[in-house]
């Protein structure tokens, strides 16, 4: 999978790769360095487990065999939807050993999101779990494959299950071959997200992008070879992914993997392996504080805590702080990784009611709707240019075009506010997509849904404030006269869709109209608005 110097300009890649922002490190390198020199340190942690840096390159030795023998060559694709679990790092880092892509994707993406992955990406190879969680992966892989020119091979991490074109179990009958890699300029990841489109969007970054941004994070943030990475966010999204797996493994760390999430484990989690770092969403960090304060005990290991992707409150970071837990307000996106992010040293009313500034070479800037900056402490949209940036949209040169300006700006779609010392604020956001529990709802999917059904004329989904999720998603519809439609039932019929269940509406209401502009535009912040308010019409 080639790239082009769309994003970032022959002029701008020449003087990143002079300073040395960009070199030719890559994940699958880092890995046989660490095995090579330190074989003993223990390089993953789950809960079937642990593998040490050794045993990693091994094992990442024989699944890239296998791999090899299915074709997977520089530029393929190989889809992994696996929970957080070693045969996930271990596979993500086998693909890259090859020069493929890594296709990290969320567990429980069903028909629909899957459908579409398969579709845009055409991958190799598609690994996933037997059952997790109660579901049939296999049912759901045969279902797609039927009636599709789906050519790839089916990997199931089985537990003895059985089902796919090859078990996970076999792969590590291999001999392992050496680890290398393809060049790091290369597109390394490909990560589906779900912007305000309908359809997931499909970024691409290299090594060098994504490799870029977890060494400046770890030098900013200030961490050391005895820092410990503790990730309860999915690996196959990528905060978990980078900023979990790629993030521990380039520096030689330990990466503790929690796969079910609950609080109360989470605690006893982080003081067992004496966690230091993390990045997680706020239901996180919420759940983590309050078993803190139900043991009544600190957790004075966990110094970094970045914490974005839905709003941090400033209470919360307070009150993350009395129990020892240091909290980093960040700012990013897939697109950027991280963009701004705080740092220890950053004043505590900052790190309370801020997203920090810029990491290290990043550039950020703040224009109004007509391109002009705005005056410090004024919202504006954000723009970042930097060494972290991705490399564009999957076979998707519109939106690459309408993203990205020639000179390498990425237009967030956010509303920010940049003070004068260079902190930024969060204050809104110009796109519509909600974000659950961390987790991006594109509500055009759903609305496309809705508008189906018989009873419905027309639908509006948007995000309701939530104090532990962030946002819940509601659906708002106008009915077909003498038309009835309940929560339930709506819910019901989402679900035969494949739709996946953090995708489902939390609330019904039914309106008598949307409210629209004058050309006809819903606006939907003022549906949010009237709800708050109570009114129901």
């Amino acid at each position: 999978m080639r790239i082009s110097d769309v994003v970032t300009g022959p002029d701008r890649r020449a003087a990143y790769q002079a300073a040395g922002l960009w070199d030719e490190q890559t994940l699958a390198g880092r890995v046989a360095h660490w095995a090579a020199c330190r074989p003993g340190d223990v390089a993953v942690v789950d809960d079937t487990g642990t593998r040490t840096y050794a045993e990693l390159g091994a094992d990442v030795g024989r699944v890239a065999a296998f791999l090899r023998e299915q074709g997977v060559e520089a530029g393929s694709v190989v889809s992994i939807q696996l929970p957080n679990r070693i045969e996930a790092v271990v596979t993500a880092v086998a693909v890259q050993a090859l020069g493929g892509v890594i296709n990290p994707l969320l567990p429980n993406y069903r028909a629909r999101e899957l459908t579409h992955v398969v579709e845009t990406a055409a991958p190799r190879v598609l690994v996933t779990p037997a059952e997790y969680r109660g579901f049939d992966h296999r049912a759901l892989v045969a279902a797609i494959r039927a009636g599709r020119d789906a050519e790839f091979v089916h990997v199931v991490v089985d537990d003895g299950a059985g089902g796919g074109d090859a078990s996970y179990a076999e792969l590590l009958g291999r001999e392992p071959v050496p680890l290398e890699s393809g060049p790091a300029a290369a597109v390394s990841e490909l990560i589906f997200t779900s912007g305000t489109e309908a359809s997931p969007k499909a970024i691409m970054h290299t090594e060098q992008t994504a490799n870029f941004s977890v060494r400046v994070a770890y030098d900013d943030l200030g961490l050391g070879p005895d820092d410990v990475v503790w990730m309860p966010s999915p690996i196959g999204h990528s905060t978990g992914f980078n900023y979990g797996v790629r993030f521990a493994l380039y520096h030689g760390l330990r990466l503790v993997l929690q796969d079910r999430w609950d609080g109360d484990d989470a605690f006893a989690l982080v003081r067992r392996e004496r966690a230091t770092y993390t990045l997680a969403a706020t239901t996180f960090l919420q759940d983590l504080v309050g078993a803190a304060q139900r043991a009544g005990e600190r957790l004075d290991c966990l110094r970094s805590f970045g914490c974005g992707g839905a709003p941090v409150p400033p209470d919360l970071v307070r009150a993350a702080a009395e129990r020892g837990i240091g909290v980093r307000r960040l700012y990013g996106s897939t697109e950027v990784l991280v963009a701004t992010w705080n740092r220890p040293d950053s004043p505590p009313d900052r790190q309370a009611n801020t997203d920090g500034p810029a990491l290290s070479h990043v550039e950020l800037a703040v224009h109004a709707d007509d391109g002009t900056p705005v005056p410090p402490g004024e919202p504006g949209e954000l723009f970042v240019r930097g060494p972290n940036t991705c490399v564009g949209f999957f076979r998707d040169s519109e939106r690459t075009a309408a993203t990205f300006s020639p000179d390498g700006w990425v237009r967030s779609g956010d509303l920010v506010t940049l003070d004068r010392d260079g902190f930024v604020t969060v204050v809104g956001r110009k796109k519509e997509i909600i974000i659950r529990g961390g987790m991006n709802i594109a509500p055009r999917e759903i609305e496309e849904l809705l508008v189906v059904f018989p009873e419905v004329e027309r639908a509006a989904v948007v995000g309701l404030p939530d104090s532990r999720l962030g946002e819940r998603s509601c659906a708002c519809v106008v009915l077909t006269p003498g038309a009835t439609l309940d929560l339930e039932t709506t819910v019901e019929r989402l679900r035969t869709t494949g739709l996946a269940a953090y995708k489902l509406p939390e609330r019904l209401t039914v309106l008598d109209a949307l409210p629209t502009t004058a050309s006809g535009k819903v606006q939907k912040h003022e549906i949010v608005r009237r709800l708050a308010a109570g009114e129901s019409r």
